[in-house]
């Protein structure tokens, strides 16, 4: 009999990490601490003067105040870690136009300045930001910074220099925490991103009885609630629009699975074709994944998933010969026209179903569901010819401005993140409506990335 192996075990360890008898003794072990101490409505707020998406964030957090009793507490941070950022010239300007267009889609004011703040300004905005942290406005004041910082090139405000020692300390708590970034809110052991994971810190103060409203209506919605409900009536009655959803992902990464499963509804909902385009995992093109980085992506996933109603957790993951044998396999579900039903067996028997897809038994249960005969597909898994297209599909994705998975790109318009698919929803509308003829990738439109900001 054979002795279980380490990856025989991790889909069982992942499975019980995300378990709601985990999350529900983790919540209660929190509530508890915070209880104690008398911060049960208190939540962490870290803020780097050079992300964008802070703006937008504390303009949410001032709204939040009027419809919950929560408090916040401020810490200024500062570092952006290569390795959490592993294209930081793209991900400068992708952040700056992504938070302009989340703040207009929920009436804030947005981070629209034409050009980038100066290093004088940012040291200037983390001194005025630290002093605020221990004044009783000092959300407002943190507003008025980030609004100054982001929204105007006078370069008024004098020099100042920030206090190291207390950036270092902020900046060790976010760590120790489990955290690397600003734009964070920490409530009770939970992590919340931005504005976009706003409806889950809303949840979870409503299930603490902090709601100052009896009706239990979220704010933070906007951004997935509605996504394909439209189509329904604007699609009755025309012509399918030969226009593809291009998706670029990676089967390893658990966004991608949440944006596969997304993607294809929406495709379907609004009856355009929806064209796959793998690429290699991060690890697998010598990029690095922190742990820190790997976990919260975990643990964000889950939430998300049960949110959405996708099934994610029990994980086997297909790193290395897992990857290859998916990819390897890809032009036969393609020729069969099976691909999209492949791809999302697959990602869910890795993601959800903890099935081992670098062996034979689970590669052959994932192709077979999909459609696929494995006595011939077995033949092929030795083929290395898709690392020629995973590579273009690569380099198609970077000249458009983006680095990371999922990515979509529909037409002209391109962007990256499963939490962005309403703004491809609004070019397919668009496009469905106005009957426009097909453009092309521009990454000067889509992701206004310069020639020069790419070699900054």
């Amino acid at each position: 009999m054979r002795l279980p192996e380490k990856a025989d075990l991790m889909p069982w360890f992942a499975r019980a990490l995300s378990s709601a008898p985990r999350y529900s003794m983790e919540h209660a072990i929190q509530s508890t601490r915070a209880k104690i101490r008398g911060e049960q409505d208190l939540a962490q707020v870290f803020l780097n003067p050079r992300d964008p998406f802070g703006l937008p964030l504390l303009q949410a957090l001032v709204q939040l105040q009027e419809n919950y009793r929560v408090r916040f507490r401020l810490h200024t941070v500062w570092r952006l870690d290569d390795d959490m950022f592993p294209e930081p010239a793209l991900w400068r300007a992708w952040a700056q136009l992504d938070a302009t267009r989340l703040a207009n889609l929920y009436g804030f004011t947005p981070p629209d300045r034409p050009t980038p703040p100066t290093e004088t300004e940012l040291t200037s905005a983390a001194a005025r930001l630290l002093s605020a942290e221990q004044t009783s406005d000092a959300l407002t004041t943190a507003l008025s910074v980030f609004e100054e910082l982001w929204r105007t090139t006078t370069g008024s405000a004098p020099a100042r220099t920030p206090d190291e020692a207390a950036l270092s300390d902020n900046e060790t708590l976010l760590r120790r925490l489990g955290h690397y970034q600003g734009s964070m809110v920490w409530y009770l052991g939970d992590w919340f991103w931005g504005v976009d994971r706003l409806d889950h810190l809303e949840r979870s103060l409503i299930r603490h009885g902090l709601n100052r409203l009896t009706a239990d209506r979220l704010i933070f919605t906007r951004t997935w609630a509605n996504l394909g409900t439209e189509a329904r009536t604007s699609v009755d009655g025309r012509p399918t629009d030969s226009t593809p959803l291009e998706v670029f992902f990676s089967i390893r990464s658990p966004y991608s699975y949440l944006g596969l499963e997304r993607a294809t509804k929406l495709a379907h909902a609004w009856k355009i074709p929806l064209r796959l385009r793998p690429v290699l995992p991060m690890l697998m093109r010598g990029q690095s994944v922190p742990d820190a980085k790997k976990w919260y992506i975990f643990h964000d996933t889950k939430r998300e998933a049960n949110k959405l109603g996708i099934p994610y957790g029990f994980v086997a993951d297909p790193l290395g010969p897992g990857v290859e044998r998916c990819y390897a396999l890809f032009d036969f579900a393609r020729s069969q026209g099976l691909e999209i039903d492949y791809m999302r067996s697959y990602a869910r028997a890795v993601n959800a179903e903890g099935i081992r897809s670098e062996t034979d038994a689970g590669l052959k249960l994932i192709a077979e569901r999909a459609g696929l005969k494995w006595q011939k597909a077995k033949t092929l898994l030795d083929d290395q010819s898709w690392r020629y297209w995973a590579e273009e599909n690569r380099q198609a994705m970077y000249e458009c401005g983006l680095w990371g998975v999922p990515s979509f790109r529909y037409g002209a318009v391109s962007y990256w993140g499963q939490d962005r698919l309403w703004v491809i929803e609004q070019a397919i509308k668009k496009r469905v409506e106005t009957s426009s003829t097909q453009g092309v990738c521009d990454p000067t439109v889509n992701a206004e990335v310069t020639q020069s900001q790419r070699s900054n």
